[in-house]
């Protein structure tokens, strides 16, 4: 009997001992997860914080259409600088923002401004400026609309250019300059516009704008010009810091106002139109 006891004992230490390492591990597991949670809500809070007083930046920036001259301070713990430069204003490849939807309506300003007024002096004056568009899984054609005044009057020259010959077709655009390799990307078509096959002469007329609108996909425009474009507007650039280093950045572009895409397919008259 009694080396049955002493059996059954050292079984139930083992199963004991089991039941404690088992447990153990649980414990410990738990522990480190909470650790773990605790430690990535305090790194949600502080990229929270972070991106706040980045936001903060950007608000300010747009107010005063000026930086912040340096590091201010948000709240206690969290600081906040911005920085506001000019996008334009060079030669060569100016490229928009972002990727540019389908039906919506791009301007690229050939005139300066003076805040959000025209200056309507003849600013961009050579002769001719390269549009580009990247090539995408449905080729994208672009209409392109350029405003401009001739001896007080105020006209408009319409064209549009589609790479897809079996699209030209039946939509009668024209072929781009170059099936690839504008503003210095492979992937890019491009065209050259020369003003003075639309009658107009960049010199004794003012160029006031170019309506670019892709159409059948969206694509990614950019402009290549001989000359200094005008300035296009502003780039806002807004970083947020918490005490702990985290750090959050907001990058805004402000272009200059512009008409709604609408007005491109609008036709206006002081008069009775005739036909």
């Amino acid at each position: 009997m009694a080396q049955k006891y002493r059996s059954e004992s050292g079984q139930i230490v083992l199963i004991v001992l089991l039941v404690l390492t088992i447990a153990t591990t649980i414990a410990l597991s738990l522990i480190g997860r909470s650790t773990t949670d605790v430690t990535i809500s305090g790194q949600l809070e502080d990229s929270s914080r972070a991106f706040g007083a980045a936001e903060a930046g950007i608000e300010e920036a747009l107010k005063s259409g000026t930086g912040t001259g340096g590091v201010k301070v948000l709240t206690p713990g969290v600081t906040y600088s911005a920085t506001v430069s000019s996008i334009g204003g060079a030669s060569g490849v100016y490229q928009f923002s972002k990727k540019s939807f389908r039906g919506t309506t791009e301007t690229l300003w050939l005139v300066a401004h003076n805040g959000d007024v025209l200056d309507e002096t003849p600013t961009y004056t050579d002769g001719s400026i390269s549009l580009c568009w990247t090539s995408e899984t449905t080729i994208p054609a672009i209409a392109v609309s350029i405003l401009y005044k001739s001896a007080g009057t105020y006209y408009v020259a319409k064209d549009a250019f589609d790479p897809d010959a079996t699209r030209r077709a039946t939509n009668n655009f024209n072929v781009p300059t170059a099936a690839s390799g504008g503003c210095n990307v492979s992937s890019m078509y491009r065209r050259l516009i020369t003003f003075s096959d639309y009658g107009i002469n960049p010199v004794t007329d003012t160029l006031l704008m170019i309506r670019i609108r892709p159409a059948y996909s969206d694509t990614q425009l950019a402009i290549d010009a001989p000359v200094a474009l005008p300035l296009q507007g502003d780039k806002i650039e807004s970083t947020g810091t918490t005490g702990s280093g985290v750090s959050r950045k907001i990058l805004v572009y402000r272009q200059y106002h512009a008409p709604s895409g609408v007005f491109d397919a609008s036709v206006y008259s002081q008069s009775s139109l005739s036909h």
